[in-house]
């Protein structure tokens, strides 16, 4: 059976990430496993620890920046972990409904330049976690930070462990809503391109959007949902083959259970999808996606 990888999904939404992780393992599932805010990702690390088809993700998701969940406290706690880890995402920016505002914009378009700063610094020693401490955050910030070492993100398929000193690219999911132009015009003012992989999970911006995306070297993670429209199944067309991935962005809430045939069946519909649009035969396109998501994840 062929690997597949979901590069923009939320394990930390399941009933139990670590069984999930588990069977999509056996499943031959690989995972970017994205984060909502620095708690989530601290109590991942945790359970996630021995997945090692699952690359975990630090986020500060713009739905969070906005109602306050992410705040000052858990900005600065975003930052500190930035430094630990190279695996970056749900973060981005979100001008839609309640949110597009002028006080929701200002605030996240700061939220998101301080994260992107942050993510700009050389990786330096592991950020030390353990239960207490991570069970211990919440909304009104962090009791304590502990003192032992944890990696804090394991290694897929064999990726070699990278030197606490290395300066390596990060790879950086983007939720960017009614905000495509306004995320590119941060990433470009962070040097992000230079220095990083982004990658826009459920692109939706317009057409000028993508093609400077597409010219910044951006990948594009696309799942069932987005091919749900006639503007994503254009994207997903016009996208280069060396710049897409596959995503589910499931579980979409918290406590919803994915069990493996499930989440195959998922990618495996956006990899059919894909490929019709393409007009290219399945395997070779699996072939493709996998060895692009494996490069991302290993580099």
């Amino acid at each position: 059976m062929e690997t597949l990888y979901d590069m923009h999904c939320h394990l930390g939404f399941a009933p139990s990430p670590g069984a999930t992780a588990k069977d999509g393992a056996a499943a031959d599932i690989g995972a970017f496993s994205c984060t909502v805010e620095p708690a989530e990702y601290e109590r991942l690390q945790l359970i996630l620890a021995d997945a090692s088809n699952v690359a975990l993700g630090l986020g500060a998701h713009p739905w969070w920046v906005a109602d306050g969940r992410v705040g000052e406290t858990e900005l600065a706690r975003f930052c500190e972990l930035a430094r630990t880890t190279r695996f970056i995402g749900e973060i981005g920016l979100d001008f839609a409904g309640p949110r597009d505002t002028e006080e929701s914009r200002a605030l996240q378009t700061s939220a998101f330049a301080c994260i992107l700063a942050a993510c700009n610094e050389p990786v330096s020693p592991l950020a030390s976690i353990d239960p207490e401490s991570a069970a211990a955050t919440s909304g009104q910030g962090r009791t304590r930070t502990a003192t032992t070492n944890l990696q804090a993100s394991p290694p897929i398929g064999g990726a070699p462990v990278r030197s606490t000193t290395d300066t390596a690219p990060k790879l950086i999911s983007i939720h960017a809503v009614n905000a495509a132009a306004a995320a590119l015009d941060a990433l470009e003012q962070a040097g992000a391109f230079a220095l990083h992989h982004v990658i826009f999970h459920w692109f939706s911006g317009t057409s000028d959007d993508l093609h400077r995306a597409v010219e910044l070297g951006c990948f594009f993670s696309v799942g069932p949902r987005m091919l749900a429209s006639r503007r994503g199944r254009e994207y997903a067309r016009q996208i280069p083959l060396g710049q897409l991935l596959l995503e589910t962005d499931m579980p979409a809430r918290k406590d919803d259970n994915l069990p493996a045939e499930v989440w195959r069946a998922e990618l495996n519909n956006a990899l059919s999808g894909i490929a019709q649009l393409k007009g290219i035969d399945r395997k070779a396109l699996a072939n493709q996606l996998s060895s692009t998501s494996r490069e991302l994840l290993m580099r």
